[in-house]
């Protein structure tokens, strides 16, 4: 078998794949732009993976050096990283504040990896074509596994926040990069974590893909259709169920225009999951009106991360009003979501009428 047939026999399908990804990219457009624009950095990242690795192989089998390796071996080192620091990026919904620092290390790797070309100090070549690792040639391997460790802690976190179904399946990204990385290390396979990073990425996408329908597009809590669906699931279990409403949004939305409105809807919906975590599953069920499902949280405890909201929302221009009741699986459901919704537009009243007495 030719050099030649055996790098398109191992890179094909992997090419076709990020094909694919590019593909939706150009064609879907449920998701925002800055998640399908990190896709597409990341689809490309990939491809030029592939493209410096095949070339690299390819030279490698040489017995005379050719320059150009060290620019694919430079390139190789460079791009190792991002892809999961782009997943990661996705995950976070953005990297900011100190997270955006996890971009240092990465652009030093890219400095130190191109310059090796003169310094030698990550890689060079003898005579005979072969490869040595130089005296900081282990940085490129840090460097993943920090992005890789951040990956895992935000799929924990993403799945103790109530997302378990995305919380699991970053986790295996996550083995299934380190089984990668040590088949190729211990084994010496050769583009295995190239086709894991095509199919990760890919399958990320097409996931997230199927959330938006589940989800508000404006807040990323779960819609009304979603809030249906799993009444049926979490009402075989004692529960406690919340009402939420945001108190004078028409006002915001007709002196101040609706960008501030969503803004207030977000900002309320944001405070929400911070404060319930996984103690509760977040429903946007109407323009201003959240449900939460709290499954196994008693009563008294869901109160106490209501107050939480609101003394977070202090900070804050918003106010909400809300009701609490109490569900166990003998019980009907829609009763118990009556009477929370009533209870929330007696709070909402007395609200009202305690601001009208302040001004």
């Amino acid at each position: 078998m030719s050099i030649q047939f055996y790098l398109v026999q191992t890179n094909f399908i992997d090419l076709s794949i990020v094909l694919f990804l590019y593909l939706f990219l150009m064609t879907n457009h449920t998701m925002s732009k800055e998640t399908n624009r990190i896709f597409l950095f990341c689809a490309v990242v990939i491809n030029i993976l592939i493209v410096a690795d095949s070339t690299d192989y390819y030279l490698a089998q040489s017995a005379v050096l050719h320059n150009l390796r060290y620019i694919t071996s430079a390139t190789g080192y460079t791009c190792r990283p991002l892809p999961i620091l782009l997943l990661a990026t996705i995950l976070k919904k953005g990297l900011t504040g100190k997270y955006r620092l996890l971009y240092l290390p990465l652009v030093l790797n890219g400095i130190i990896a191109y310059t090796s070309i003169f310094t030698k100090w990550m890689f060079y070549f003898d005579e005979e074509n072969q490869f040595h690792r130089g005296p900081v040639g282990f940085l490129p391997f840090l460097i993943s596994g920090i992005c890789l460790l951040c990956l895992l802690f935000w799929s924990f976190q993403r799945y103790y926040l109530g997302d378990k179904k995305e919380g699991i399946i970053m986790v295996f990204i996550v083995f299934m990069s380190v089984v990668a990385a040590g088949m190729e290390t211990f084994l010496h396979f050769k583009f295995i974590i190239n086709g894991v990073g095509a199919v990760a990425t890919v399958f990320y996408y097409l996931f997230l893909h199927t959330q938006t329908y589940k989800r508000d597009a404006l807040t990323w809590a779960f819609n009304r259709h979603s809030f249906y669906m799993d009444c049926e699931q979490y009402g075989r279990q004692p529960m406690s169920v919340v009402s939420v409403d945001i108190n004078n949004l028409k006002s915001i939305n007709d002196t101040e225009g609706h960008a501030k409105g969503d803004l207030a809807i977000v900002t309320v919906a944001d405070t929400l999951q911070s404060c319930f975590g996984n103690n509760g599953i977040i429903y946007r069920v109407g323009g201003d009106e959240f449900v939460i499902l709290c499954p196994r949280v008693s009563e008294t405890y869901a109160r106490s991360l209501l107050h939480q909201t609101e003394q977070k929302l202090q900070r804050t221009p918003y106010r909400i009003a809300f009701g609490v009741s109490a569900y166990s699986p003998d019980m009907n459901l829609d009763k118990v979501i009556t009477e929370s919704d009533a209870e929330m537009y007696r709070d909402k009243k007395a609200k009202k009428l305690e601001s009208a007495r302040e001004s």
